[in-house]
């Protein structure tokens, strides 16, 4: 495989007037093309600042990042922003989702402003609604779907530009367990079947367990960096299977 990401000696700090709050000190680590890494701590650890970094969505104040082998902080604005929206796949806890839109319109949403027909809008977001198994609750609302559904149009809708990496925060936060199951599930089978890269950004060990490596951060600090050594893995109907 391929290096993804290649970060070292990353620093993160913010400052307001003469108060300086650091959050990441020093961080150097690597991740693969196709790997499914999670990256786990407790509140405050760091976690979702590292995440807004590795997404585009924030920069670093010190140290390196490189993407595919380009320097991050040597691309510009627009550079950022086409990164972003071709290479990056949002999934957040809260969803995000907008509630006088359909699922099929909330999928088909990230392709609002490129040169995509909307005829290839709606089929991309069809087989992808299909794909997580909501292809009979396209014309829903948002408000009509339980949390598990709306994760799952979560999912799709961060697909539908064929990212390379997808980001999970905390995707099964607000979920029953059955449900966080088969939100993981999913995430699972697009890894291994389909080739995405996934980093999930999580504070609970058997949700992170779901990946193939863990990457611990406390304090700002990677207190570890190891292999899964019992990996979670759950069926469709949200049953553990080992």
């Amino acid at each position: 495989m391929s290096k993804l990401i290649e970060v070292k000696d990353l620093t993160k700090q913010y400052e307001n007037g003469e108060v300086v709050t650091k959050i990441l000190h020093g961080l150097t680590f690597d991740i693969e093309k196709g790997e499914f890494v999670s990256i786990m701590g407790p509140s405050g650890s760091g976690k979702s600042t590292l995440m807004h970094i590795l997404g585009f969505l924030d920069t670093l104040t010190s140290g390196t990042f490189l993407f595919e082998g380009r320097d991050v902080s040597q691309l510009s604005d627009d550079e950022l922003a086409d990164m972003r929206s071709n290479k990056i796949g949002f999934v957040f806890q809260a969803f995000n989702l907008l509630n006088r839109s359909t699922t099929l319109e909330n999928v088909m949403l990230p392709l609002l402003y490129t040169k995509v027909s909307k005829k290839e809008r709606v089929k991309r977001a069809t087989e992808l609604l299909i794909q997580v198994g909501l292809g009979h609750r396209l014309d829903y609302s948002p408000s009509k779907l339980s949390g598990g559904e709306k994760q799952r149009v979560a999912i799709a809708r961060a697909l539908v530009n064929d990212p390379e990496v997808i980001f999970a925060d905390e995707p099964t936060g607000n979920l029953d367990s059955k449900s966080g199951l088969q939100v993981m599930k999913i995430l699972q089978d697009l890894n291994r079947d389909k080739g995405h890269s996934i980093i999930l950004v999580t504070h609970e060990k058997y949700t992170a367990e779901h990946a193939e490596r863990i990457i611990t951060l406390k304090d700002g600090l990677i207190e570890s960096d190891k292999p899964v050594e019992k990996r979670q893995i759950a069926d469709e109907n949200g049953t553990l299977i080992k």
